[in-house]
């Protein structure tokens, strides 16, 4: 299975699961809140249950609205998404009934709704295997065994490759050796890599995950370059993050984000934007083990 980051990540739900404090809950930065102010705004909505991308509080009115206050950089950027479904089965826990697993299956876009028990494939295939999707265009059911789930399906055969779902916890997610957890309703571990240095296989990306910095498949949409604009994780070239428009001066300020470099912060500053400087990509004390030097060139 191939779920999009378009369809399923946008990158403040990206946000979210990683734990970053950041300038903008529209965009992925890395940097701490003390860098900018923010500001507070009220949404309406007649949906109580409705949920935001960024904190909030919820109180009802006198006429029985809902009021969700949500904590933005800037208080048009404020989102409502609908509450998903439940969820039929616990993928943690896998808790379905013998001769099922507990996985994705359904059409696309990836939500809790999304996962519940299928049957295992006879003779399943195996970590490494190939497998196929069993419903052309959906998410699953797949020919994996329990505990696996079909990676980077080709959309025309429907055929891909076995590859290992996290084990833990939601809030202590684990993958094998050199592995991430992209830790979303179906947790996937993806191979780890450094934006810095590369390490992905063909033109696969390397984008900023749950837990991590992680190899996901290039989807063939057009990649953006230095400085042009951006909405989405995964449409910067690798070396380039989405980030705020304000982080370089050469970036449009109407754009939902811009494409900036990242850097190393023990290295000579090699910024390319005019007066960007190397800061660091995670609060201190956050970054994950071996990425204590990676930084992200932004306007002081």
């Amino acid at each position: 299975m191939q779920t999009s980051l378009r369809s399923s990540l946008p990158i403040a739900l990206v946000l979210a699961l990683a734990g970053c404090d950041v300038l903008d809950p529209i965009i992925t930065t890395g940097f701490t809140s003390e860098t900018g102010p923010w500001e507070t705004s009220t949404v309406t909505t007649d949906d109580p249950s409705a949920g935001s991308a960024s904190d909030t509080t919820s109180d009802t009115t006198s006429d029985g609205a809902s009021t969700t206050t949500v904590t933005t950089a800037d208080p048009t950027n404020a989102f409502i998404f609908p509450a998903d479904p439940p969820a039929q089965c616990d993928v943690w826990a896998q808790d379905c009934p013998a001769g099922e697993k507990c996985a994705a299956e359904g059409p696309k876009p990836l939500n809790s709704g999304s996962i519940t028990c299928t049957p295992i494939a006879p003779d399943p295939d195996q970590l490494g295997e190939p497998c196929q999707l069993l419903v052309e265009g959906h998410l699953g059911p797949d020919t994996c065994d329990i505990g696996l789930y079909c990676y980077d399906v080709d959309p025309v055969t429907q055929q891909g490759t076995c590859a290992s779902l996290c084990t833990g916890s939601p809030d202590n997610p684990s993958c094998g050796a050199g592995q991430v957890c992209l830790n979303t309703n179906l947790p996937m571990c993806l191979t780890a890599c450094d934006p810095l240095l590369g390490g992905c296989a063909g033109d696969d990306l390397c984008l900023m995950l749950s837990t991590g910095f992680g190899c996901w498949p290039d989807d063939s949409q057009p990649q953006h370059g230095l400085f042009e604009g951006c909405e989405y994780l995964d449409t910067c070239d690798n070396g380039l993050f989405c980030g705020n428009s304000e982080g370089a001066s050469e970036c449009d300020l109407d754009s939902a984000g811009c494409c900036l470099a990242y850097c190393d912060v023990n290295a000579p500053n090699t910024c390319p934007g005019v007066g960007q400087q190397c800061l660091p990509f995670f609060s201190p004390g956050d970054a994950p083990p071996g990425y204590e030097h990676l930084g992200a060139c932004f306007l002081p």
